[in-house]
């Protein structure tokens, strides 16, 4: 008899729902490398559910209140994991859009903890080995959301660039110009972490406001979430550009792969810059100087990862020889239909 179990952090039980990866995944599997985050910051509901009395999925709803698709309010589903049965992952599923319904959500996202600062998003394939950052789960995932009903809503996809070409003619003339206009790139200072990580918050409430289901952070989250950054922070790949009034316009915040052991990869994790258009080109001249100081230190790959099919990155990632890498999945479902 399948049976939904509900819980929530600080609850007794709630370490049934953190320990259930631990019973569908390899002990030695990359998925226990980095820690997982359930962030309780929009976490409405989470389940369990058990088949006589073993348990066989997972998942929690977040209720975000500034996001919207299609203009209306949609809520998320989050933490999913299941075994490898249709009957287990239909059963849940739909409890999670009952309730969703009893919430009046117009529209149900996932696989999406609450907001894009979050994990999000099905890879579609595993030809390629993972890389760090990115969160591994189970490719069938993705059948068991098209079979509950659940559509995309956007695709994205990870390049890698084995070339690492860089100094190209045009993009020294722009990084020329820029000099000669006042713009220092620098590295960033990790002994003012916090006063820098404050003013990439402030600058990415402007610089990714139009991104697709974007949300804002609050700054206290934003630094807490990047302090668990910090210890993998090169400062010479993590650069930020300001200009002669020294007000932030762009940044590039690049990790080493460390679950690449074939050879040096760096992974353009994320990037920036201010919309206005007198700083076009400023992200290609920041990927230049990241490409040329990762070729003098041994590098031979960059992963550009989790790039929106219709966004700007696209050209970017083009633009340094970007191959594709990996493909996902968001799906969501009207729930009125």
């Amino acid at each position: 008899m399948m049976e939904i179990i509900q819980t929530n952090p600080g609850q007794a039980d709630f370490n049934l729902f953190t320990d259930f990866p631990k019973s569908i995944y390899d002990t030695n599997s990359i998925r226990f490398k980095t820690p997982e985050s359930i962030p309780e910051t929009f976490l409405k509901v989470c389940y369990l559910l058990s088949d006589h009395g073993k348990l066989v999925a997972r998942a929690s709803i977040y209720d975000n209140p500034l996001l919207q698709y299609q203009h209306q309010h949609a809520l998320t589903v989050g933490n999913y994991e299941c075994v490898d049965n249709p009957l287990y992952a239909a059963r849940i599923l739909s409890h999670l859009q009952m309730e969703a319904r009893i919430m009046k959500a117009p529209y149900l996202i996932g696989p999406m903890n609450g907001s894009t600062w979050e994990n999000y998003r099905f890879g579609i394939s595993d030809e390629n080995p993972s890389f760090f950052t990115e969160q591994l789960h189970h490719l069938y995932y993705n059948k068991h959301f098209i079979d509950a009903g659940f559509e995309p809503i956007a695709h994205y996809f990870s390049n890698i660039d084995r070339s690492l070409k860089f100094d190209k003619p045009e993009i020294l003339k722009r990084e020329l110009e820029f000099s000669e206009q006042g713009v220092v790139i620098r590295p960033i200072d990790l002994s003012n972490f916090e006063q820098e990580i404050a003013r990439i918050h402030e600058f990415n409430s402007v610089a990714f406001k139009t991104n697709f289901l974007y949300t804002p952070i609050t700054k206290e989250a934003f630094i807490a979430k990047y302090t668990l950054t910090k210890k993998y922070i090169d400062p010479e790949f993590t650069l930020l550009a300001e200009d002669k009034n020294q007000h932030l316009i762009g940044y590039y915040f690049c990790v080493h792969d460390f679950f690449n052991t074939k050879e040096k990869s760096i992974i353009v994790k994320t990037l920036a810059r201010h919309p206005d258009r007198q700083w076009s080109g400023l992200g290609h001249v920041i990927g230049n100087i990241v490409y040329r100081k990762a070729i003098s230190r041994g590098y031979k790959s960059a992963i550009h990862p989790f790039i929106y099919q219709q966004g700007t990155s696209v050209r970017l990632s083009e633009n340094f020889s970007g191959a594709n890498y990996k493909n996902y999945v968001l799906y969501g479902k009207d729930l009125s239909k």
